[in-house]
């Protein structure tokens, strides 16, 4: 009876590590995902990627209060952009720069507290910062507080709904 249980246990364990090891794999095909995607941009439920305005006033609500990223075009895939990710009344991250866009890649560099850039992924929806970004980025931040992972819905689009985005230490962010 012991040997069963035993051998039950060490055989989940297996099955379940090659599980995990199978979803894992960077090698795994995802043409099935490109060819939905290429559907779901035809029947009109995602947006072009070729056709996406990134100039806008982007927000995340939470119960620690709203993140929010805003981008005033300056020219060619070119942007003014600020952004504030909070974490309660006293802990945030906060900042101004420029971003450029290629694709889904949207390159943000910050500046006025120090080099910090990353690269970002935008959707036509929501722009999603790295899980994790560089040390030198913590300037831009409070104590216990980190820019990494934060992301932003699209909530209105266009150069004049952005350059109204209100921030806390930077009055207006893409003023």
């Amino acid at each position: 009876m012991k040997f069963s249980i035993v051998f039950l246990g060490v055989a989940a364990s297996l099955l379940l590590a090659c599980t995990e090891n199978r979803s894992a794999d960077p090698k795994v095909s995802s043409d099935a995902g490109d060819a939905l995607d290429s559907q779901a941009v035809s029947a009109g439920i995602l947006p072009d990627p070729k056709d996406v305005e990134f100039a806008g006033r982007y927000e995340t609500r939470s119960e620690l209060g709203a993140d929010k990223f805003c981008a005033v075009a300056n020219g060619s895939n070119s942007y003014k952009i600020g952004f504030l990710a909070v974490f309660g009344s006293e802990s945030k991250c906060e900042g101004t720069g420029t971003a450029s866009i290629d694709g889904e890649n949207v390159r943000v560099v910050l500046a006025g507290k120090g080099n910090c850039a990353f690269n970002a992924r935008y959707d036509g929806i929501e722009l999603r910062f790295p899980g994790v970004v560089e040390r030198e980025c913590s300037t831009y931040c409070s104590a216990k507080a980190s820019m990494s992972g934060t992301h932003y819905f699209m909530v209105q689009p266009g150069n004049d709904a952005a350059r109204g985005t209100l921030g806390r230490k930077i009055e207006r962010l893409c003023d």
